[in-house]
């Protein structure tokens, strides 16, 4: 169980990271003077690959994903700041000085471009995807943990749910609760009790209904996929996990087609908090989760990764 102070801390750190950060980078090109045109150029390199490293990476579902894109903005403003703000060059006699200012900033470059091409080699993958109909329909839906990269996606680390997708729901302020800390009261996050749609035409192969819905932040790591639901879809099995107590519509054998409503957004499981998860795999053991090989997929012929939207 990850305690209250813990929380906290780990709040105070992201928002340094997805708040504080992009503000000091932004104060650094608009408001800081350089000593020539090279060296402010060089500067605004490292500032904008930062940028789009954090903007790609960041849990922007927990400030407002409104601020992902209100940050580039700032940021363009503060290069034509900046620009004004140039300076004639200093012709200073420290060459080891200068030397350093033109070497750090070309290192942190090129720390920057490979992390970015880790990020977003992430956003396709080059194995034939299964598409499938959006399990979600009656919100606005970001995802959380999605894509082919271990910087956009946890789920890497366990290979038969290698493309899986987390996804939450999101509220008017672009927040996935009504609270930055979260809470526990499940009714506040946007997700929770949204029904689940029949992602595939197929027969329904596995229902498990026996778990409770548990209070943030606590979790279940023995019964990991907690309420769940497993379908055979056209040679491929897709698990929709952590569902509702008392909300499966369904049975095993039943044939269901997209249109159906097969149950509930639950906080059931390995869960921090009420989200979807959703995954594809195929051979293994039949019937059986976290058992065969990871199947990409798309919905609605959408390859969806971190920071993606998901809207019906």
């Amino acid at each position: 169980m990850v305690g209250e102070s813990q929380i906290v801390i780990q709040i105070a750190i992201l928002l340094f990271v997805v708040v504080v950060i992009p503000l000091l980078f932004i104060w650094e090109i608009a408001f800081k003077k350089h000593a020539s045109i090279t060296s402010w150029i060089l500067s605004v390199v490292v500032v904008i690959l930062a940028m789009v490293l954090i903007w790609a990476t960041g849990p922007w579902h927990i400030v407002s994903i409104y601020l992902r894109n209100i940050f580039p903005l700032l940021y363009l403003v503060a290069c034509f700041v900046g620009y004004q703000r140039i300076i004639k060059p200093l012709h200073s006699k420290n060459r080891s000085a200068q030397k350093t200012k033109i070497v750090l900033p070309i290192g942190l470059i090129v720390v920057f471009v490979v992390l970015n091409v880790i990020v977003f080699r992430g956003y396709y993958t080059y194995k034939d995807a299964v598409d499938l109909a959006s399990p979600l329909r009656n919100n606005n839906y970001y995802i959380v943990h999605g894509g082919a990269s271990p910087l956009l996606n946890h789920h890497l680390t366990v290979k038969p749910q290698n493309y899986a997708l987390d996804i939450v729901g999101i509220s008017r302020l672009g927040t996935r609760t009504v609270s930055l800390m979260g809470g526990s009261a499940l009714e506040d996050y946007a997700i929770y009790g949204d029904y689940v749609y029949s992602p595939c035409t197929g027969e329904i192969a596995v229902v498990v209904e026996e778990f409770d819905d548990l209070t943030p932040p606590n979790a279940d790591t023995k019964n990991i996929a907690g309420n769940h639901i497993l379908i055979n879809c056209n040679g491929v099995e897709v698990i929709l996990a952590h569902l509702k107590k008392g909300s499966i519509r369904v049975k095993t054998g039943d044939f269901v087609t997209p249109d159906d409503i097969l149950a509930q957004v639950g906080n059931s499981g390995n869960t921090s908090e009420p989200h979807l998860h959703i995954h594809v795999e195929s051979g293994g053991e039949p019937n059986t989760i976290l058992n065969g090989a990871a199947v990409p997929f798309t919905i609605n012929s959408r390859f969806l990764v971190r920071g993606s939207n998901l809207k019906d």
